[in-house]
């Protein structure tokens, strides 16, 4: 069966929150009973580079916004699942996806120290942290991946 783009969009993200890593493409196909090749071609004609974005290299899944398909330093944890966020900002888009209470760990990018930071659904009182962009917001798709 040939799964148009948002039956795949729905499975992995569905995958992703409820096993707390991002499925191979092999996965995918097998969920669908299709071929591999024909679920990279799915993902790649649905322009979806701004939430599903396939590693160049690999054709694997790199970035599933906001969570990252490959290890970070930047980990939201929730119960015993557990994901990589592409940056601080995607950390709480993480937070946010998953709607529970969720713990976050991320570096100081001027000291390394791990800083830490509970995040719960409703929570109106957070910590007061600095995070830096290296570009501006209206540049960040000019090369997700760098960004």
């Amino acid at each position: 069966m040939q799964p148009n783009s948002a039956a795949l969009r729905i499975h992995i993200y569905d995958r992703i929150a409820d096993h707390g890593y991002v499925p191979s493409i092999a996965a995918v196909a097998a969920h669908f009973g299709a071929d591999r090749q024909s679920i990279v071609d799915t993902l790649r004609r649905a322009g979806l580079g701004k939430t599903i974005l396939l590693d160049p290299a690999t054709d694997e899944i790199w970035m599933a916004g906001p969570f990252s398909g490959v290890p970070t330093r930047y980990v939201v944890t929730a119960g015993s699942r557990r994901w990589w966020a592409n940056c601080v900002w995607d950390m709480l888009g993480v937070s946010a996806v998953i709607n529970e209470p969720t713990s976050i760990e991320a570096p100081c990018i001027d000291c390394d120290e791990i800083l830490e930071l509970s995040v719960g659904p409703g929570d109106t009182q957070l910590p007061e942290y600095v995070a830096h962009f290296l570009l501006p917001a209206r540049r960040w798709y000019d090369d997700i991946g760098y960004t």
